[in-house]
């Protein structure tokens, strides 16, 4: 199409260059025919009409070179016009393509966003369940490891309870007659009587000093373990044991009764011993500390003998139950302790003791000693006599 414009602005160059040399060669002549005017008119007419045919013939060229030009013209606008139709159709079909290219790509990009927002929301919530259920189960164990560690405290407490009932529990071949006071010395084949205690159910038994055990329930008695075991082997029926004594060369029958004896074991005061603490109860308006045992968590504390408890573990101490009723509600670990010591107040920490461990009895009398496992034998010769005294009687100090 280009080409076809160019070929056509070619001939008319030509021709409008043909017409301007036409003219210019007729030129001269027409001067030379205008001096020679005179020579006669025929000449001149013909040469005019000549000339006319020429210019005609040039206006024509001139005419067809118009006309081609216009024609080249007019078939240029065409093609231009063509032309801008086919760049205004391209640009129209390129844009709708990149119009198309750009939405494509927008809703590619809106997809990959609406999905990677769908995938972050996906792994947002997944998330989020994730550590609601690690909560929840985070909170189920630790509500599981509370509930385990309330069962163990109170197994533990109630192992404790347990042990301390038992304990408490009057079993005869565990009490020795020191426990409730009475103290023996053997001569030959005879148990006689070396001091009474002046306090607590022994007291109240009509026994005394220098009295011959001689039977108790009519079984004879020679060692300090057949006399306890014999005194309370009925002693759930609460009848009173017959105790056939010899004083003063003459025998007679006491009536003792066991009850007293087995209610005071149930209330003594064992837990103190298991802190080491043996109080004087000479001075019943004051809980004073009358020895400590050694190795004991008093001696550890740094108890002395004449200390006064004045608190335990915050509460007010002003006696021994006080005392007895506080060391009874711990559990374990350690308590804070008040002692008054040269009318000076000291702070001290005392470990609580397990119950659990101890298996014995205790009194203000007779620590517990280890004795191996070995139970009391009953045979004379191989009998421990409890708290015998050769020499002279002194008087014990015993347990309220």
């Amino acid at each position: 199409m280009t080409w076809n414009i160019h070929h056509r602005l070619t001939r008319f160059a030509f021709a409008a260059g043909a017409a301007l040399l036409t003219a210019v060669s007729l030129g001269p002549a027409w001067a030379q025919d205008s001096q020679n005017g005179s020579q006669n008119s025929s000449q001149a007419a013909a040469a005019k009409e000549k000339r006319d045919e020429k210019l005609e013939g040039a206006r024509d060229k001139i005419q067809g070179a118009r006309d081609s030009a216009q024609e080249a013209r007019q078939d240029a606008r065409g093609t231009a016009r063509e032309d801008r139709r086919d760049i205004r159709d391209t640009r129209q079909q390129t844009g709708d393509k990149i119009g198309d290219a750009r939405q494509d790509a927008r809703g590619q990009i809106r997809d990959a966003r609406e999905g990677a927002r769908d995938t972050s929301r996906e792994a947002r919530d997944g998330g989020r369940d994730t550590v609601r259920e690690d909560r929840h189960t985070t909170r189920d164990a630790r509500e599981t490891a509370r509930d385990t560690v309330r069962d163990d405290r109170e197994s533990i407490l109630q192992a404790r309870r347990d042990a301390m009932a038992a304990r408490r529990e009057f079993i005869a071949d565990r009490i020795r007659s020191g426990d409730f006071g009475l103290f023996f010395r053997r001569m030959a084949d005879r148990l006689q009587v070396a001091d009474v205690s002046n306090r607590g159910a022994i007291s109240q038994s009509g026994l005394k000093e220098g009295d011959e055990i001689v039977s108790v329930n009519g079984k004879p008695v020679s060692t300090e373990r057949e006399f306890v075991d014999n005194l309370f082997a009925d002693h759930q029926s609460n009848k009173p044991a017959q105790v056939v004594v010899k004083r003063n060369g003459q025998q007679q029958t006491i009536a003792v009764n066991t009850k007293p004896f087995v209610e005071e074991h149930a209330n003594s005061n064992d837990e103190l011993h298991d802190f080491g603490i043996v109080l004087d109860e000479s001075d019943p308006s004051h809980v004073k500390v009358q020895s400590i045992t050694p190795r004991s968590p008093a001696f550890y504390a740094g108890m002395k003998s004449g200390d006064e408890i004045t608190g335990f573990n915050g509460q007010r101490i002003a006696a021994v139950k006080d005392l007895v009723q506080s060391i009874a509600s711990l559990t374990g670990g350690s308590a804070s302790l008040e002692v008054k010591r040269n009318n000076q107040q000291r702070q001290l920490d005392i470990d609580v003791p397990d119950n659990g461990q101890q298996d014995q009895t205790r009194t203000a009398l007779k620590p517990v000693l280890p004795n191996n496992g070995q139970q009391p034998s009953s045979n004379q010769g191989q009998q421990p006599q409890g708290n015998f005294r050769p020499s002279a009687p002194q008087q014990p100090n015993v347990p309220r």
